[in-house]
Parts: C-alpha cells; structure tokens; sequence
C-alpha cells in the first residue's frame, strides 16, 4: 500500500462524502426531515460532529476495502466505482429496505430518495478513491 496515496484518497473520499452528506440531509431532504421530526418528536436527533467523524471512519474504512480490492476489480476509477456500488448495497440501500419495513413515519419517497442517492453517492466516493489511489489493474505495473 502506498501511504501517500492511501492518505489523500481517504482525506479525498471524506471532505466529498463530508460536503455531499451535508448537501443532501441539509438542504435537500433536510426540511421533509424537519417535518417529519416535528410530527414525531424526539425520534430524531441531529449531532454534526458524530456525522463528520463517522465519515472520516467510513472514509478510510473504505480507502483500505479499495486498496485490498481494487487490482482484482480492475484497478483505478473502474474498481471505485464497483467498490462503491456493492458497499452502499451492503449498508445504507439494504439498511435502508429494512428501515422502511421496521417504521412508519418515513415516507416511502423519502426512503426511495435517499436511497438512490446513497448508492449515486457511495459510487462517487469510490471514483475518487479510484482517481486518486490509482491502483494498476490485474498484471498491471
């Protein structure tokens, strides 16, 4: 494992999983969150350090899957982006099936929303660990 590399990846994969996170819950679903909160009281609680730093520990949980997989999926961008994809369908797209058969006061568009976007986003980290980890592909150098 090159160090360098696996350092910016994870610093990389963090700050855009950090902003795209933000973007999303905050400003995009974030005031059908608040209405959905005010229905419920005390379902929900909002504690943006704990977010940022459970990023960070996604970010290089993540880095490392990329650098013990990447060469046998392709290397690269490619291996991000297949990465990506199976890990938000192990964790939030299933996670997220079970949430909307385990509780009702979500909305069925609300859980459909994000999970689409959590799979586009899980995909787009994994192309950012891919550009900047940059592992060569099978019998590559």
């Amino acid at each position: 494992m090159n160090t360098g590399r696996f350092v910016g990846a994870a610093i990389a994969v963090w700050i855009i999983r950090t902003a795209m996170n933000a973007t999303f819950y905050g400003l995009v679903v974030g005031p059908r969150f608040e209405q959905v909160a005010a229905a419920h009281p005390g379902m929900f609680r909002t504690v943006i350090p704990a977010y940022v730093i459970a990023d960070l520990i996604f970010a290089v949980v993540f880095t490392v899957l990329f650098t013990m997989v990447a060469g046998p999926l392709g290397g690269g961008v490619r291996a991000g982006i297949t990465l990506g994809f199976f890990v938000a369908l192990l964790a939030p797209v299933l996670g997220g099936v079970y949430e909307y058969y385990s509780v009702t006061y979500l909305p069925t568009a609300l859980h459909v929303g994000t999970t689409v976007y959590q799979a586009f986003a899980h995909i787009v980290q994994g192309i950012v660990a891919g550009a900047i980890y940059k592992t060569a592909s099978p019998g590559g150098h």
